[in-house]
């Protein structure tokens, strides 16, 4: 067979790959940005709980580049730098609460077994639980809020909420979210918002 034949075959077989995988995708009804998820929020301190509702509006996921740039600014220059790089990034969306939205400036999502795990990163807090306690700790430092959602094929889910939060990679290389809460705020009706 010529080169010329085997380069047309290959270029066939790659754009029927292609096509056979766009259809698969969206056989399962495989999302992709821009999508918007909605959530009841429960949040509680040891001497109050409140409820209200999380509205997400993702544009579109962060960028490959985006990504490597605010990943090495935290591995190399530790959470100062990672602020910055964050700051800097393009917004991608925003989380709406209260009637503020926070820009988006990170949002990735990872396959998981049964569906995704999205990662949402603010690049400033959207609110200290326990802040308003006379003995609350200081508020420095907690420049960020992190979200992050559990959702299946459908994108039904669960997830959590760093209101303000601190990032920092432990030494396995792993980042770890440390929150002005006592503990996480719970996200306890995921659901994508059908358009």
């Amino acid at each position: 067979m010529s080169p010329i034949r085997i380069s047309i075959l290959l270029a066939a077989v790659a754009a029927g790959l292609t096509v056979t995988a766009t259809h698969a995708a969206q056989r399962r009804g495989a999302p992709t940005a821009p999508e918007a998820f909605t959530s009841a929020v429960q949040a509680k301190t040891s001497s109050a709980a409140s409820a209200t509702r999380l509205d997400i509006q993702i544009d579109r996921y962060t960028l490959e580049s985006d990504r490597k740039t605010m990943t090495d600014a935290l591995t190399f220059g530790g959470y100062s730098a990672f602020v910055q790089a964050l700051r800097k990034a393009p917004a991608v969306g925003h989380v709406a609460i209260g009637g503020q939205k926070f820009p988006l400036k990170w949002a990735r999502e990872q396959p998981t077994e049964k569906g995704r795990a999205i990662s949402l990163v603010t690049d400033s807090p959207v609110y200290f639980i326990g802040g308003g306690q006379v003995d609350a700790k200081p508020r420095e430092g907690f420049q960020l809020a992190v979200v992050q959602l559990t959702v299946d094929e459908s994108g039904l889910g669960t997830g959590s909420m760093a209101a303000a939060a601190k990032v920092k990679l432990d030494p396995q290389g792993s980042v770890v979210i440390e929150d002005y809460a006592e503990e996480p705020i719970k996200l306890t009706y995921v659901h994508r918002v059908i358009s």
